[in-house]
């Protein structure tokens, strides 16, 4: 099973050494990023889950597990923020980072090539309410400590127009319709949902850039800590007690070990967090996440 991951680290590492020798620069990077967000990953919701049987991928102890692990990590975050003391731009990015995970361009792909497409949708379904729910948290850490003057009164309904919430709730919708699509269309959308994850994977290690993150090494452990450790070492442990399946727990454990999501860099910059904690957090989770998925899949599989 652990050869299933070479293809997603190499992917990235593809990435990083495409943006190295000048093949993808920022602009591109962000083009490639933009043209999976809103082509490719809405084409894969519709194609994977619109298409299946809901029941056989609907999980409500996958999704209670992780959304109420993900919004433990949020409030675990904020009160270390304010115990060490924190600036208030850093307590925010902080706490986005140690729960904001990169699951639909870091995980799905593991997910997909270590447990197939029966595991691919019981995370599209699941995601479905988990990634709104970690927007909507990282935008509320976020805006907790802007001043009041800059705070954004129309930030739910950008969080619901994201094109993955949108492309995951017509998904949904479509699955519970029974809807088949036309051959023509069908064929369409495979080939849009095909480029996803690699044109992701790539994405991501082009815009993975080294800050400056030396002077933040207790900041970036506490985060790294809550989301690699703490998350699905808590969800790994809940649903056991729930009895769930060997499949439900992997994919519940997956999706909440996944290392900080890309988007936290813009979601900062734009919310007025810290960019370079942001930028760092995802960076350094990252890199980590390679070991922590090794062990995670060894433990899972055996």
């Amino acid at each position: 099973m652990l050869a299933g991951l070479a293809p997603v680290f190499l992917l990235i590492g593809l990435g990083v050494f495409a943006r190295r020798i000048g093949l993808l620069d920022e602009a591109s990077a962000t083009g490639l990023n933009r043209l999976v967000l809103y082509f490719a990953l809405p084409a894969l919701f519709i194609a994977k889950v619109g298409t299946s049987p809901l029941e056989s991928a609907l999980s409500p102890r996958v999704i209670f597990v992780t959304v109420a692990i993900v919004t433990a990590a949020t409030v675990l975050g904020l009160w270390y923020a304010r115990a060490a003391h924190l600036p208030p731009p850093q307590r925010g990015a902080l706490a986005q980072g140690a729960m904001r995970g990169n699951i639909v361009y870091f995980t799905f792909p593991v997910i997909l090539t270590l447990y197939g497409e029966d595991g691919l949708r019981l995370a599209a379904v699941s995601s479905m309410v988990l990634v709104p729910v970690m927007n909507l948290l990282a935008v509320a850490a976020l805006e907790l400590y802007r001043p009041p003057e800059a705070r954004d009164r129309h930030i739910f309904v950008r969080v619901v127009a994201n094109p993955i919430v949108v492309g995951a709730l017509m998904g949904l919708f479509l699955a519970i319709v029974h809807w088949r699509p036309w051959g023509w269309l069908g064929t369409t959308l495979n080939a849009l949902a095909d480029l996803a994850f690699p044109g992701a994977l790539l994405a991501l290690g082009a815009q993975l850039e080294v800050a400056q993150w030396r002077r933040m090494w207790r900041s970036l452990g506490a985060a790294a800590g809550i989301k690699l450790l703490l998350m699905p070492v808590g969800g790994w442990w809940i649903l056991k007690l729930l009895g769930a399946s060997p499949l439900e727990t992997a994919v519940g454990v997956l999706l909440l070990a996944a290392p900080t999501a890309v988007a936290s860099h813009s979601v900062a910059a734009e919310l007025g967090g810290d960019v370079e904690f942001s930028s760092s957090c995802v960076l350094v989770t990252t890199v980590l996440s390679v070991a922590t998925y090794v062990v995670w899949v060894l433990l899972l599989s055996s």
